[in-house]
């Protein structure tokens, strides 16, 4: 071997050495290593952030790591979705979805950044809450029955808030109209607390919301529970029946918010989520807040539970949003 041959495999063994050297650490590392994001498509306060920033705190104790919960509110949760698409699929960037974003978007949006299913792997179900039909005191309406006979004694007369077009607040109201053949009157605001402040100022006549936003105001006499969105009545509004008692059938569970991360994660980093997420709704503190904020812990952990709601619910709401021509741009 001549001086230049041997110069030149030294080098080589000594670049192999340092490349190894570099990767050992990248691929023995555990997961986590670093800290985890969690991207919430609504602003900051309110109980889905509430949820998220207690398994965030929670979880980020179980694993040794800070989760760090980014807020990226706008276009239900689209602008959210996206950006998590795009990011490395190593569990380090988690998307907070629901209903609104990973079921119905697909079918109201004309061209969507994201595709729920192609896109995402399910991680588990986070929480589950439910929906109130409400209606204002000024509006007279005291029931299920009141609003279907104001309604058809009068087409077009109620109106009803939403939180925008082709969010769940606006379609379970459509659910009740398309069930007993009401002509409702759409008023969408930008987000679920101006609608139930339009509700509040007389501005309409019945809003879905949040049993976390519902509640309250009940309390205060200032709006009147009609019906629960689920099959189980709910301890905050022991006497309010449930969709299912005043007859309308085929609605899906209660409403839901789970983790999904980026098409191609590890399965051994989507077992590690759900295990910090037992541990986190095993934690009686937890379950006590929670509870405050009327969040119940899910039927059961891991990706099936998401897989399974966004299938029931995309066959529930698609035909209704294709049907009314519901699109955002």
């Amino acid at each position: 071997m001549t001086m230049r041959s041997f110069r030149h495999s030294s080098l080589l063994a000594a670049a192999a050495l340092m490349a190894a050297n570099f990767a050992s650490p990248a691929i023995a590392q555990p997961y986590p290593s670093k800290p985890i994001t969690v991207v919430v498509p609504v602003a900051a306060g309110g109980a889905a952030d509430a949820l998220a920033r207690a398994w965030a705190a929670a979880v980020g104790k179980t694993l040794g790591t800070s989760v760090v919960v980014d807020n990226k509110p706008g276009a239900n949760g689209t602008l959210a979705a996206s950006y998590v698409v795009k990011q490395p699929a190593n569990g380090y960037t988690i998307f907070f979805g629901s209903t609104s974003n990973m079921s119905l978007n697909p079918f109201s949006y004309k061209s969507l950044n994201y595709n729920p299913t192609r896109d995402f792997d399910p991680v588990t179900m986070l929480a589950t809450t439910s929906q109130v039909l409400v209606a204002s005191t000024a509006s007279g309406i005291k029931s299920l029955d009141d609003l279907v006979r104001v309604a058809r004694a009068k087409p077009g007369s109620v109106d009803f808030g939403s939180a925008g077009k082709g969010n769940s607040t606006h379609l379970y109201v459509q659910f009740v109209a398309d069930a007993y053949g009401l002509d409702l009157v759409h008023v969408p605001y930008k987000g679920a607390a101006p609608a139930m402040m339009g509700l509040l100022a007389g501005e309409t006549s019945v809003v879905s919301d949040a049993l976390s936003s519902v509640v309250p105001q009940v309390k205060t006499g200032k709006i009147t529970p009609l019906a629960i969105f689920g099959r189980h009545r709910s301890a905050a509004l022991p006497n309010v029946p449930t969709i299912y008692e005043a007859g309308v059938k085929n609605f899906p569970e209660a409403g839901w918010y789970g983790l999904v991360v980026p098409k191609g994660t590890p399965p051994e980093v989507i077992a590690t989520l759900n295990a910090a997420t037992a541990k986190f709704w095993a934690d009686p503190e937890t379950k006590s807040s929670l509870a405050a904020l009327y969040m119940d812990p899910p039927t059961s952990l891991g990706p099936e539970g998401v897989r399974k709601a966004m299938a029931e619910e995309a066959s529930v709401w698609g035909p209704i949003i294709t049907r009314l021509g519901i699109q955002n741009d």
